[in-house]
């Protein structure tokens, strides 16, 4: 349910019993992933926008190698350039950041309305930017500059109170011990020997540094066994570390969608969109084409909002140069989308979304008693319409502009506003504010009514489906259906007789959820399905809608289907 003060339901006595026929490897299947407590998923949901850099002896050839422009992400150009290990370590002897100020970056992440930061500890190369026991290849050891960058990012970051997170590739293209290196191959195997020394470096970099809030793993292709012991590691040393998806085998706290995308399709678990300044790289490009600043600024915000208002996290990245400056550039973009949340951070920090389609005017966020109206493309007839909403809506007003009233009305199937009283428009977002008293109903077009019989059958095909993605290394990740829920109208009568029924197969644990009152359900005997009939007491519900979830009790990120599955609601 997405509004906390939906009424409880209390439950007299219930089963559901059903069949569910899994995709992913059963083995898999019958390990959980670590626990993460709830209080770090909230924490970390509610930061919304973040700071990710790309940084290291990379960012001396800038895209060039040989005279010649190198296409590709820069930051694998040892990959895409065929350079050899032999000369790309010699990079490592021209690194020198005397301009690097660790406080200065952190203070651009504040100026841009960022929450944390997260840094490249070691990419795909190998170079470790702190100081490693287990390599000489690092940042105090095979450079001039001989300063522990992690060390300075992570003091930074308590100083001037941000997260602070670490990337870490779980290939490696230097360590002899890896999958032998040939070109830019994002899923390589993880060797044994190669398995033991990231677990040795993820040790150092959550015992050296302080309170690490995510670790962002990345590529390769680990087995479920290394997956499920680098998750265990990282949740013994610090059991509220979030970990990145990228880890793989379903052993990550939160999803990470691919490289700038955003899901065209419902999530069902926390999740974040990682996002560069450029599409064609993440490190610094010397010959990069830079657009209009301004064009940047409000592109960039648009995709936070589009992102926050879909219940995700918006990580923008940076690259800074091989003296450790930051692009100019990227600062002005960075400082442009800080002064848009200086006055707009309202509506993005601390909000939710709601189960709506994104309208065709812009986006929503929401909190108890306000929905935010995020205006990216006014309508022609200035009316602002929102459908399938429902709640004694009583005023209406730009979040900059409270003493400007703006009318709105129902118009039967939600409400609408009128914008002519709007005469400042933002040139990156406009946002209002709806305020509403008392509950926000979800009326959806496809609500489920009941039959003649005033039976209500609920079955796979007319549930709404949410996702996380599943998979074993970036290549075979898909989205996949991790829970269904079914809208009801407006509960009528106290009791309610719920009819489960399926095949006759063993069952597992799930969760069921009738307005946001969790049950947790198992199988009894020998788990084979009957046909059950069971009682569910609405307690009263007035005029709110009836909502029911199912989803699996065990993993958050397993995928499953439901076959031959009938609900039936009467």
């Amino acid at each position: 349910m997405f509004h906390p003060r939906f009424p409880k339901v209390v439950l007299l006595i219930f089963m559901m019993l059903l069949m569910m026929s899994y995709k992913a490897d059963p083995s898999i299947l019958l390990n959980e992933p670590p626990v993460v407590n709830d209080e770090a998923i909230n924490i970390w949901m509610t930061q919304k926008f973040s700071m990710f850099i790309h940084w290291g002896i990379y960012a001396v050839p800038a895209g060039m190698w040989d005279g010649k422009q190198i296409q590709g992400y820069s930051e694998q150009i040892k990959g895409h350039a065929r350079i050899s290990t032999t000369e790309y370590r010699k990079l490592a002897g021209r690194f020198n950041p005397v301009n690097w100020n660790a406080d200065s970056v952190v203070l651009l992440a504040k100026a841009a309305g960022m929450r944390s930061v997260v840094i490249t500890a070691k990419h795909h190369d190998g170079f470790c930017m702190f100081d490693s026991e287990f390599t000489r290849f690092d940042v105090v050891d095979a450079t001039p500059f001989k300063r522990d960058v992690i060390k300075e990012l992570a003091t930074a970051c308590k100083l001037h109170g941000l997260r602070f997170g670490v990337y870490f590739s779980l290939i490696d293209w230097d360590y002899e011990g890896a999958t032998p290196f040939v070109s830019v191959r994002n899923s390589d195997t993880i060797p044994a020997r190669h398995h033991q020394y990231n677990l040795n470096q993820v040790e150092e970099l959550l015992t050296r540094y302080g309170v690490i809030s995510e670790i962002w793993f990345d590529m390769g292709a680990p087995t479920y066994e290394q997956s499920k012991e680098l998750a265990m590691l990282v949740k013994s040393l610090q059991p509220d570390c979030m970990i990145s998806g990228r880890i793989w085998n379903d052993q990550g706290d939160f999803v990470v969608m691919g490289d700038n995308r955003k899901p065209d399709f419902r999530m069902g678990v926390p999740w974040q969109t990682p996002a560069s300044m450029f599409p064609e790289t993440w490190s610094y490009r010397s010959w990069q084409q830079r657009p209009d600043v301004g064009a940047k600024i409000k592109s960039k915000i648009h995709d936070l909002i589009s992102v926050v208002s879909a219940g995700g996290n918006y990580l923008l990245n940076i690259g800074p140069r091989a003296d450790g400056s930051v692009v100019d550039y990227e600062r002005q973009v960075l400082e442009g989308i800080g002064h848009w949340l200086s006055s707009n951070g309202e509506a993005i920090y601390n909000t939710t979304n709601l189960p709506l389609s994104p309208p065709s005017w812009g986006f929503i966020t929401a909190k108890v008693g306000k929905l935010f109206l995020h205006i990216t493309s006014f309508p022609q007839n200035n009316k602002l319409v929102l459908n399938e909403l429902q709640a004694n809506f009583t005023s209406a007003y730009p979040l900059n502009q409270k003493e400007v009233a703006l009318k709105c009305a129902s118009n039967g199937r939600g409400v609408e506003i009128d914008l002519l009283n709007l005469t400042q428009r933002d040139v990156n977002a406009t946002v209002l504010v709806l305020e509403y008293d008392g509950d926000l109903n979800f009326m959806p077009e496809d609500m489920i009514y009941g039959d003649s019989d005033g039976v209500q059958k609920l079955v796979w095909e007319n549930a709404t489906k949410f996702h996380s993605l599943s998979g074993h290394d970036y290549y075979s990740t898909r989205p996949v259906v991790v829970k269904l829920k079914w809208v009801l109208p407006p509960a009528e009568k106290e009791f309610y007789e719920i009819n489960a029924y399926s095949g006759n197969a063993p069952m597992e644990r799930f969760k069921l959820s009738v307005n946001g009152k969790e049950y947790v359900c198992a199988p009894t005997g020998s788990g084979l399905i009957d046909l059950s009939v069971y009682k569910v007491r609405l307690n009263k519900l007035n005029s709110n809608v009836v909502e029911l979830s199912f989803e699996d009790q065990r993993n958050p990120h397993h995928g499953f289907v439901l076959e031959d599955l009938i609900i039936r609601v009467k």
